[in-house]
């Protein structure tokens, strides 16, 4: 018979699973499945007094990255809009539930999970966008989502962590992962998000590099694209084009917008312009006032990781940030590195590097890390390796 700890380990795990998994199909799901694993692993560590707490080695940056956020809010003109980035905080209990949690097996448990529900929601995607005419630019997939944005992240993180497991693992049952794969890539593709496009076919190419760094790999992968773009429908091949249109007025906007977004650095270089409040002072800093009636001109954040961070909460936020994002890729990269390790561990390890890079690259032309839904799914990816390379180190 199970004890009331194994029991209430179970729990949490379980918990935990549906809390970074659900993201694709319902955020309010998720969240409540998030707090009712923190409050099972609080109880657990009440009831067991000599359990200790491990923390992945990136508390410095982390705590630097939250401490120069509550600076920002503390200095801003209008702290009573700008607690939603702190509430945000309570997400990264993400990562101490997966490395304490987690061994190598419930990651992998995770990963089936994840890659389950991201091919329900890539079919609803597709669903939409046959029965509902949902498709080109401006009336786009949403999926279970909001946004468009929402689902492309989403879709990016599950797809290439898929590509990896599949390229790493060679798993059984070939036919069902082929389906699942190009179910979530359909999906992605229709999304018509050229950002994240871009870093899917980069975190691809760095899979078969970590994978077999041979430059006839690169080359039969590039001459896929390249095929596939050929043979691609005529509303895709334009919206590839777009990317080098400076009249196109998604490019025309971000353009404009972090123009302003560097005229607001400089304005307010250690604490920013204050949380939440990109829209409110914009316009003072942009001197076209047709961009006021532009379509598709969104000034809400920056469209960029780094420059969203510098201008909202000051420069030593937005390397805090930088910091944190090239530790956990290092730590990632010296993991996958180690010799002697099982495949599947080493498999783990990549997907938290190609986490890393994908959400980077994307993140320069959109604000993805403060999406509740991708950034869940996100720090899943990237505390896993820390949880197999800690349950790794429990068996030597």
């Amino acid at each position: 018979m199970e004890s009331t700890t194994e029991k209430a380990d179970q729990f949490t795990f379980a918990c935990t699973l549906l809390a970074v998994t659900l993201p694709v199909i319902s955020i309010a799901a998720s969240q409540i499945f998030l707090l009712l694993a923190s409050l099972s692993f609080l109880v657990e560590k009440v009831l067991s007094r000599t359990a200790r707490l491990y923390f992945p080695p990136i508390k410095i940056p982390l705590l630097l990255f939250m401490a120069t956020t509550l600076m920002a809010y503390l200095f801003s003109p209008e702290p009573q809009i700008g607690s939603p980035p702190l509430r945000k905080f309570v997400l990264f209990v993400i990562i101490l539930l997966v490395v304490n949690k987690f061994s190598r097996r419930r990651v992998i448990q995770t990963y089936y999970a994840l890659f389950a529900a991201g091919f329900v929601a890539a079919g609803f995607s597709i669903f939409q966008y046959l029965f509902f005419l949902r498709g080109p630019v401006e009336n786009r997939l949403t999926g279970f989502m909001g946004h468009w944005m929402t689902l492309s992240g989403e879709m990016m993180l599950v797809f290439v962590a898929l590509a990896t497991w599949f390229v790493f693992l060679n798993p059984s049952q070939k036919i069902l992962w082929c389906i699942a794969f190009c179910v979530i890539g359909i999906s992605l593709v229709l999304t018509l998000t050229r950002s994240v496009w871009m870093a899917t076919v980069a975190g691809l190419v760095t899979v078969l590099l970590l994978k077999r760094p041979q430059w006839k790999s690169l080359a039969v992968l590039m001459l896929s694209f390249v095929l596939l773009l050929l043979l691609a429908p005529q509303f895709l091949r334009n919206r590839v084009r777009s990317l080098f249109d400076l009249h196109d007025p998604s490019t025309y906007a971000r353009a404009a917008i972090w123009k302003a977004g560097w005229k607001m650095v400089k304005a307010h270089p250690w604490t920013g312009v204050g949380p939440q409040r990109i829209l409110k002072v914009f316009y003072d800093y942009d001197p076209n006032l047709n961009d006021r009636y532009r379509d598709g001109f969104f000034p809400v954040h920056m469209h960029n990781n780094l420059l969203q961070f510098a201008a909202e909460r000051g420069i030593p936020c937005a390397l805090a940030w930088l910091w944190l994002m090239l530790k956990i890729a290092w730590d990632h990269w010296r993991g996958f590195c180690q010799t002697g390790r099982r495949i599947d561990t080493r498999a783990i390890q990549a997907i938290g590097l190609i986490a890393v890079l994908v959400l980077f690259l994307a993140g320069l032309f959109e604000f993805n890390f403060g999406d509740s839904e991708v950034l869940m799914i996100f720090l899943f990816l990237i505390s896993a390796p820390y949880a197999a390379s800690r349950d790794v180190s429990k068996e030597i």
